[in-house]
C-alpha cells in the first residue's frame, strides 16, 4: 500500500498510485471504444499515459521524497507529463526507462488531426489512433511496473 498522503480534492493525491493506473486502464478502454473518432481515440490515449504517470508520481511520494517536487516534477496537465517525459534527461524521467521517454515523445508526434492536403498512406484509416492507444499502453505497463515495485518494496 502506498503512504503516499491522499487528498480527495488534490488534482494529484485524490488517488493512490494503483488507483491512477486503474483509471489509465479504463481511459484505454475509453479509448479503444472510440477508434474511429481520431481527434477522441488519441485524447483518450493521452490523458491514459498522464494518469499512469500520475499514479508513478504518487508512488514516488510513497517512497519518501518531497510531496511538492512531485506536484511539480512533470508539470500538472497530461500534456506537460508527456511533455516533462519526453524531452527529459534521466534525473527528469527516473524512475522510468529511455524506452518510455520515447513512447512519450512519438505519443506526442502524433496529431490529433490528418495534415490538410495530404494523401496518408497507412495500415488502414484509423491506424494513427490504435498506434497511440498502443504507446500509451506501453507508457501505462511501464508505470504500474514502477508502482507495484514501490509497493513490493515497502512490504
Amino acid at each position: 500500500m502506498s503512504d503516499a498522503p491522499h487528498d480527495p480534492g488534490h488534482w494529484l493525491w485524490r488517488l493512490s498510485a494503483s488507483g491512477w493506473c486503474q483509471a489509465a486502464a479504463r481511459e484505454l478502454e475509453a479509448g479503444a471504444a472510440r477508434v474511429g473518432s481520431r481527434r477522441t481515440a488519441i485524447t483518450h490515449a493521452r490523458r491514459a499515459a498522464g494518469m499512469a504517470l500520475n499514479g508513478v508520481l504518487v508512488a514516488i511520494a510513497g517512497a519518501g521524497a518531497d510531496r511538492m517536487s512531485c506536484e511539480t516534477r512533470w508539470g500538472r496537465s497530461y500534456i506537460d507529463h508527456l511533455r516533462a517525459l519526453a524531452g527529459g534527461d534521466d534525473e527528469t524521467r527516473a524512475p522510468l526507462s529511455l524506452a518510455a521517454a520515447a513512447s512519450a515523445r512519438a505519443l506526442l508526434e502524433i496529431g490529433v488531426m490528418p495534415e490538410r492536403g495530404l494523401v496518408q498512406l497507412s495500415a488502414g484509416a484509423h491506424a494513427p489512433a490504435r498506434q497511440a492507444l498502443e504507446l500509451a499502453e506501453t507508457l501505462v505497463r511501464a508505470c504500474a511496473e514502477v508502482v507495484a515495485d514501490a509497493d513490493q518494496a515497502r512490504t
